[in-house]
Formats: C-alpha cells, sequence, structure tokens
C-alpha cells in the first residue's frame, strides 16, 4: 500500500517517471488546481493528497494495460483520471491516441487544455459512453464512473472478444461483483479478476476479459446474487515488488 500522505518525489519514483513525465504531469497538476477553482473536477478533500490520490491510483493500472496492443478507450475521463494520466506514462509506447470519452464539455475542454499544454497522446471525445459507435478498442478503462453492471450495459456497443475492460472500483465492488453472475449466465465465456489497490484499503481493480459480441446481451436485466468475487484477491507481481519496498514509508 503506498502512503496515502506520499508526495511528489515518492509517487515519481514510485512510477519511474523520467524528467520528461515528470514534467508533463506538474504542468498536468498545475492546470488542474487551476480550473479545479472554478470547476469541480476532483473532491476537494483529496486536493492535498493529489499525487497519491489521483497520479498514482491512475499510474497503477499500467502492469493490465498493454498498449502496444491496441487503442485505449476511457470512459467517463472526467479530470482526466486515469486516461491521461496513462497517455503521458506510456508517451510513445502508444500506437494511437488514447480516446478519452467525456460527456460534460466543460471537462472536456479541460481534457484539452492539458493535452496541449503536455502534448499527450490522446483524442477527446464529447459525447456519452452509450451513444460512441463501435470503435473495437483493445482496452476500456474507468474510474469512478458508474456501477459494473451499468458500465457494461453503456459499453455494450464497444464489446468484442478480444476485448479487456480495467475497471477502478471502491467498498461497493463486491456488491456490484455479485451482480455479475446473472451477466455470466448470458457471457459464461466473461473472465473476471480482481486486484487490491496498492493506493486505498477499499479500492480493486476489476479486469474483464473474454467477451462475446452479442447484440442483446448487456440490455438484459443483472440481478443481484448471493456470491462474492472478492475473495483471494491479489496485486500483480509488478506492483508487489515495489510495494514490499515501500512498507516502511506508512
Amino acid at each position: 500500500m503506498i502512503a496515502e500522505d506520499a508526495g511528489r518525489d515518492a509517487i515519481l519514483a514510485e512510477i519511474g517517471a523520467d524528467e520528461d513525465m515528470a514534467t508533463k504531469l506538474d504542468s498536468y497538476v498545475r492546470i488542474l488546481e487551476e480550473w479545479q477553482q472554478n470547476l469541480s473536477l476532483i473532491g476537494p478533500g483529496t486536493m492535498p493528497h493529489i499525487w497519491q490520490r489521483h497520479i498514482m491510483d491512475s499510474a497503477q493500472l499500467m502492469p493490465f494495460i498493454k498498449p502496444e496492443t491496441g487503442a485505449i478507450m476511457d470512459v467517463g475521463s472526467g479530470a482526466g483520471f486515469p486516461g491521461l494520466v496513462l497517455a503521458i506514462l506510456y508517451g510513445e509506447r502508444l500506437q494511437r491516441p488514447i480516446q478519452l470519452v467525456e460527456s460534460d464539455g466543460r471537462k472536456c475542454r479541460f481534457l484539452k487544455a492539458v493535452a496541449n499544454e503536455t502534448g499527450a497522446n490522446v483524442r477527446v471525445t464529447h459525447k456519452r459512453i452509450e451513444d460512441l459507435i463501435a470503435n473495437w478498442p483493445a482496452t476500456i478503462t474507468a474510474r469512478a464512473v458508474a456501477p459494473l453492471d451499468k458500465l457494461l450495459k453503456w459499453t455494450s456497443k464497444q464489446h468484442h472478444p478480444g476485448l479487456t475492460c480495467v475497471f477502478m472500483k471502491g467498498k461497493k465492488a463486491t456488491e456490484e461483483l455479485t451482480k455479475l453472475e446473472n451477466y455470466q449466465k448470458i457471457q459464461p465465456s466473461l473472465r473476471i479478476n480482481t486486484y487490491a489497490s496498492i493506493t486505498h484499503p477499499d479500492g480493486v481493480v476489476v479486469r474483464l476479459s473474454g467477451f462475446q459480441k452479442t447484440s442483446h446481451s448487456s440490455d438484459k436485466q443483472l440481478k443481484p446474487q448471493t456470491k462474492s468475487r472478492l475473495k483471494g484477491r491479489s496485486q500483480p507481481n509488478h506492483w508487489k515488488k515495489k510495494t514490499a519496498s515501500n512498507k516502511g514509508n506508512k
């Protein structure tokens, strides 16, 4: 677990950011602080811990995503977490821009302002998730957007066998995952893996794969079941090694 009071330098060291990445992330944080005064982009209480709660929280998805494999779509991007952070950190590894999908025009303008300042390889799309045409992304990411069943319904046009979804969830993850029991009856090939967040004790990274392309599956009602899929969750080896070395920073 990364300490909540971990500051800029500790986080940059943790994610292995070079000088160029650090400069771009500094610009990102500066612009966010400026826009936050007139537009609620993040919770005010998280501002003092922005590097741990937002930058590091987004960066922890890197072990789950290989940008070389195809397009990345970040839905409900808001202030750009995790999509914009990932674009800065992946840099030239990206084969194409990360698509940031956001329905709020003001937040879209913010995302474009950061992209213009940092040169991040992103494409801002001002639309609702469910209104997008099929883009066949390799990966879809989302953070604090909606419950898992709604996310799967809203992104149903994007589902195909090669898709992986990486969603960041909070303390209601167990309840949300339980609802997916019924979804698996519709798509039995769906694979669900969960990993403990390295930035918050209640946080969970949910990785979904094994999608089938069906026209009606995600529109069916997802009824709650009684089983939990959070048992035995763990972190990927990439971060286990790093967090073990940071125990003294708690």
